[in-house]
């Protein structure tokens, strides 16, 4: 049996660094019909780039810049770990678009309660599960994990010769955090054929060195069914897969080349963010973060958020709902996010465009934020709602 994670408050100490992000530039923010919360970022190409908690009026009200690692930090994020509120973020170094570092899971002390080493920044997803033979709660962490491997690549005109061809094999990682052990391991390459991928070798990541591999996949995020099955999302096969628990076969595919379900009246092509909102085993319904672009290849339009069901048994999926930006000719490469948050309202993080916005269930804007400088590189990889509960160090 699986159980759904839970936000709890957190409380965190103040702290303090020689460089700083100013705080939010607050665009709109309608009273009553914003939801109250604080807002968890990590911005990078921003002087004093690192993890904050802001306030709706654009405040600082957290800021670990240059404190808690001194690596880029992703997926900064209030979770849920041994039933109790901590903050979970991911550090390490970044090249080619995947990263090689540490997750980790800090109390409400900011100390460090626990760390999966050696995994890639796209997702830290931690998931309760009941065992049913014990009846004991488990924390199980859902990670990425990308590794360079040789491939003849000859067929995508990468030569297969003198130490080249190189590709990225993604792996999504299920690890039991309270043993540390593996529970499972799922690789791209095992399952989904190169000819899937819409982005060819090519620059930073043309296949002719192991640093330069062809990220021909690009896992950017992972969840899982009230089943155990995961749900895999793939940028660059703008392809969400539905990878069974048992043994790793894919049960079903939305988008892509190779989709199983007719897409009714919507498309949407390299996402982030994919995931679970509802599921009776018959109709799934999932959020994600639209990019509608990857920097690879030509834009497809704006990037929105969407929120799309799924009827299992007639392979057809719907559109319920799109979260459009604040702005025409939003076109994100990386990154996103979306969250849904009571009465149906949704927070997004537009990745590396840095807005943040919230929008009622019908689709109206009710509050934008902007961070950095707008134009320029800055960007945060997702973007969170939550309670925050500040105590001085």
């Amino acid at each position: 049996m699986l159980l759904n994670n839970t936000i709890a408050s957190v409380s965190f100490g103040l702290l303090t660094a020689a460089q700083s992000l100013p705080g939010l530039d607050v665009d709109t923010n309608i009273a009553g019909a914003v939801i109250p919360g604080s807002i968890y970022l990590a911005p990078n190409n921003v002087p004093g780039a690192g993890p904050y908690v802001f306030s709706l009026s654009g405040n600082t009200i957290f800021n670990g810049a240059g404190k808690l690692s001194p690596g880029a930090i992703y997926d900064f994020q209030p979770c849920s770990y041994n039933k109790t509120g901590h903050l979970c973020l991911w550090t390490g170094a970044v090249t080619s678009g995947y990263g090689t570092g540490d997750a980790l899971v800090l109390n409400e002390h900011l100390v460090l309660e626990q760390t999966v080493q050696n995994v890639d920044l796209h997702e830290f997803n931690i998931k309760q599960s009941l065992n049913s033979s014990n009846g004991q709660v488990t924390d199980t962490a859902l990670l990425t994990v990308y590794t360079p491997v040789r491939r003849d690549l000859s067929a995508f005109g990468v030569p297969y010769e003198d130490d080249q061809g190189w590709v990225i094999d993604c792996h999504l990682r299920a690890v039991d955090l309270g043993s540390g052990k593996v529970v499972f391991d799922w690789s791209s390459l095992d399952h989904v054929p190169l000819s899937e991928s819409y982005v060819l070798p090519t620059g930073s990541i043309n296949g002719l060195t192991q640093r330069f591999a062809w990220d021909y996949f690009h896992l950017s995020s992972i969840d899982r069914l009230g089943s155990g099955d995961y749900i895999v999302s793939s940028r660059h096969t703008s392809t969400i897969y539905c990878v069974s628990s048992k043994d790793g076969s894919i049960m079903w595919r939305l988008g892509g080349k190779a989709s199983t379900f007719k897409l009714k009246g919507f498309k949407f092509s390299s996402q982030h963010d994919v995931r679970v909102v509802n599921d009776d085993g018959k109709i799934v319904t999932l959020s994600m973060f639209d990019n509608a672009y990857n920097t690879f290849t030509p834009p497809q339009g704006d990037s929105s958020g969407k929120i799309i069901e799924l009827n299992i048994a007639k392979r057809t999926a719907r559109l319920l709902h799109q979260y459009d930006p604040p702005q025409a000719g939003f076109q994100s490469g990386d990154g996103g996010s979306l969250m849904l948050l009571p009465k149906g309202n949704v927070f997004i993080g537009w990745g590396s465009t840095p807005f943040v916005t919230e929008h009622t269930a019908d689709g109206r804007l009710v509050y934008s934020a902007h961070f950095g400088v707008i134009g320029s590189s800055a960007s945060s990889y997702r973007a969170f709602k939550g309670p925050f509960t500040p105590t001085p160090a």
